[in-house]
């Protein structure tokens, strides 16, 4: 909480200052709503010592600290590794200072060799124990195919690094601990994960004029009461469909309640706190159970994606005059637009199209599946990339690596972080104080299910957005086929990462 109150403090200090006119391993747990500016907080309380890096007095003058990036502009990530000059973007301008200060405490130059062929790069430096990298950054599916190889090191023998520490996703570490060791991390070091974490918009405008109160909704949120049944009734009785063009024809230039990607799928089962693939009681990866929960989770999402006077989906948009990508006219132009109420997307595209849009809106997480669900939990879209470190890094190397990736994180934690958070809500419409805290939920409470990076089972993953997307509520009898194949696959998994 008490982190909580002084990143609330720093941002909304920033928004007053930069917008007059502003409108006013363990299970992670959501941060507890409701800090505002007026609440008062000590210098001691914003000392916590969970986001104080424990590392003693080193210097490491004239070195250079080189990370591997895979690089791939297609998927907005990584590019807040490191800047050559200062910026007049605020995150670029905060990576520049970040590095500088590393510099200037301990004689560090961060530099990144940026590429799209990381990932065989990585490979061949592993195989050849080339210690070129201290670090590489790899897009999930890469990174786990490597790490299941022996190519990186487990965290915990890395000095240093403290993955306690909340700086760190504790989220990254709980779900990406394997047989108990963790290869792999993401917190505060970079905004790539945010960026692939999905959330709600909301169009203000089109809101007000059904009588729909956002500030009420995030009241909702605030009182942990924001569930999948709260969300449907809203869609259903709001009346937001509109024959847009008059043609007495359902298409999608209409305006809807709801406008979705297949992602849908993952993004409301992950926020209802559910998995495929979970923690068996030695900490490997195996199947979950096919609950009666899940199994209603699933059938209640397939009824909201095909409710076709309440969503207009990617899969049924059809045609639309003058489009030729139909998929990004539905989760992109139409937020712009201002035609669809809600949309179900990433912070990403979020950040990228609000430039195109006329008018007002907000944002929510994803909301719970029912009320005797704890926390609010968020869906990533698996394009996020993990920091590892190269088993070809060795003695003093490896000390000055888990010296300075820790330093780094811990320092990102100050500069990057709030930077990221002012980048989000300082547009020219999100920047209400309501809108930090509902950020702040839906960055803090990320769940990562193994099915979504690695497609294991084959079909298996596929086979589900297809029940989705052909409204087919088959769940039952497709797991008891399909779940014996993902677990072969994880078993596999399992047998070589045990015998290398």
């Amino acid at each position: 909480m008490k982190r909580y109150i002084c990143l609330t403090l720093i941002v909304l200090l920033i928004l007053s200052a930069v917008s007059g006119c502003a409108k006013g391993h363990g299970e992670t747990e959501t941060e507890p709503a409701g800090a505002t500016s007026e609440d008062s907080v000590t210098e001691a309380e914003t000392d916590d010592p969970a986001y104080t890096p424990e590392l003693p007095e080193l210097s490491f003058p004239d070195e250079t600290f080189t990370f591997l990036v895979q690089h791939d502009p297609c998927f907005r990530h990584l590019y807040d590794v490191e800047a050559e000059e200062d910026s007049s973007d605020i995150v670029m301008s905060s990576v520049f200072r970040r590095n500088a200060a590393i510099k200037d405490k301990y004689g560090v130059t961060i530099a990144a060799v940026k590429d799209g062929s990381a990932p065989s790069m990585a490979k061949n430096a592993f195989k050849a124990n080339d210690d070129t990298y201290n670090a590489v950054w790899l897009k999930v599916d890469d990174f786990f195919s490597l790490s299941i190889e022996g190519a990186f090191y487990d965290y915990g023998d890395v000095p240093y690094v403290d993955t306690s520490k909340k700086y760190w996703d504790q989220g990254v570490v709980r779900d990406f601990t394997y047989g108990g060791k963790l290869y792999g991390l993401m917190g505060d070091i970079s905004t790539s994960v945010s960026i692939f974490t999905h959330l709600l918009v909301v169009d203000s405008t089109l809101a007000s004029s059904l009588d729909v109160d956002v500030r009420e909704l995030y009241k909702t949120v605030s009182e942990g009461k924001w569930t999948l049944d709260r969300f449907y009734d809203l869609l259903k009785s709001c009346s937001a469909y509109n024959d847009s063009n008059g043609n007495s024809k359902r298409d999608g230039t209409d305006t809807f309640a709801f406008a979705v990607p297949p992602d849908m799928l993952w993004s409301l089962t992950a926020a209802a706190g559910e998995k495929w693939v979970v923690k068996d009681g030695e900490d490997y990866y195996t199947v979950a159970p096919l609950s009666e929960r899940l199994q209603r989770v699933i059938e209640d999402v397939i009824d909201i994606g095909n409710d076709k006077y309440t969503t207009i989906a990617t899969w049924n948009v059809g045609a639309v005059p003058g489009v030729s990508d139909t998929y990004n006219y539905t989760i992109r132009t139409k937020f712009a637009e201002g035609t669809a109420l809600f949309t179900d997307t990433d912070l990403g595209v979020v950040l990228e199209a609000r430039n195109d849009k006329d008018g007002d809106f907000g944002i929510l997480p994803e909301p719970k599946y029912d009320d005797s669900q704890d926390h609010y939990s968020t869906y990533a879209f698996p394009f996020y990339p993990l920091l590892s470190i190269p088993v070809s890094v060795k003695g003093d190397k490896l000390s000055m690596t888990g010296f300075i990736i820790e330093a780094l994180a811990a320092e990102s934690y100050k500069t990057l972080t709030p930077a990221f958070y002012e980048k989000a809500l300082s547009s020219k419409y999100v920047r209400d104080e309501y809108s930090f805290e509902m950020l702040n939920i839906i960055l803090r409470s990320r769940i990562y299910d193994p099915l979504y990076f690695y497609n294991w089972g084959g079909s298996f993953r596929d086979s589900l957005t297809n029940m989705l997307t052909s409204n087919k509520k088959t769940l039952s009898s497709f797991y008891a086929k399909g779940s014996k194949a993902l677990n072969k696959s994880l078993v596999k998994v399992y047998e070589k990462f045990v015998s290398r």
